[in-house]
């Protein structure tokens, strides 16, 4: 839930659930459907769309997040890299992202993702977010491959799963933090997709 408080930038993260479902929108409407232009006022935006009182320091607080916390913290986890490098040798291999340039910029070129993904679509780029179906429909046609031959691996049950699912892409989560343990079908490690693979395509 958001408080409607002056938050600092310390402690923006308890002012704003990155996970609430109205957090989630406002970012991806007012930041990752283009390049950004003018982080202050889109901030600004942002912060009163959410009805929420802000300060100069809760702006510096809200584009720390968006900016360098984000990359400082966003980091793949164990495995992740190594996998994914053993997966390009039979599959094609498509990320979808829901990002901004600021935030995801670095990260691609830090982490070499061009090279391991023959396909990235990221919202900024193409003007769609997720849960769009046209988002998925864009990566299938950009790797040439038809829908139930596909497969969504993601951590987000309506972003990647249910959206990836209306457009009749199978849908496994992918579950590092266990929060949905009850989840079908499910993996909690992505060094796991290999069992899940040989059982079910």
């Amino acid at each position: 839930m958001i408080k409607k408080d002056a938050p600092q930038p310390s402690s923006i993260y308890k002012y704003l659930n990155w996970e609430e479902r109205e957090t989630e929108k406002a970012v991806g409407e007012i930041f990752m459907l283009e390049p950004i232009k003018d982080l202050r006022s889109q901030t600004i935006k942002f912060l009163d769309i959410l009805k929420i009182k802000y300060n100069e320091e809760a702006i510096e607080g809200v584009i720390d997040i968006l900016a360098d916390e984000y990359v400082n913290y966003n980091i793949p986890y164990d495995k992740t890299l190594e996998t994914l490098e053993r997966l390009k040798l039979d599959y094609s291999l498509g990320l979808i992202t829901n990002s901004t340039d600021l935030a995801f910029e670095p990260l691609r070129k830090k982490y070499s993702f061009d090279k391991i993904f023959d396909k990235i679509i990221a919202s900024y780029e193409v003007g769609l977010i997720k849960p769009d179906p046209r988002i998925f429909e864009l990566a299938l046609g950009k790797l040439g491959v038809k829908s139930k031959e596909a497969l969504m691996v993601g951590d987000n049950p309506i972003n990647d799963l249910q959206a990836a699912r209306a457009v009749g892409i199978k849908g496994l989560m992918l579950d590092n933090k266990n929060k949905y343990p009850n989840y079908t079908p499910r993996i909690a490690s992505i060094t796991e997709i290999f069992n899940y693979l040989s059982q079910n395509l």
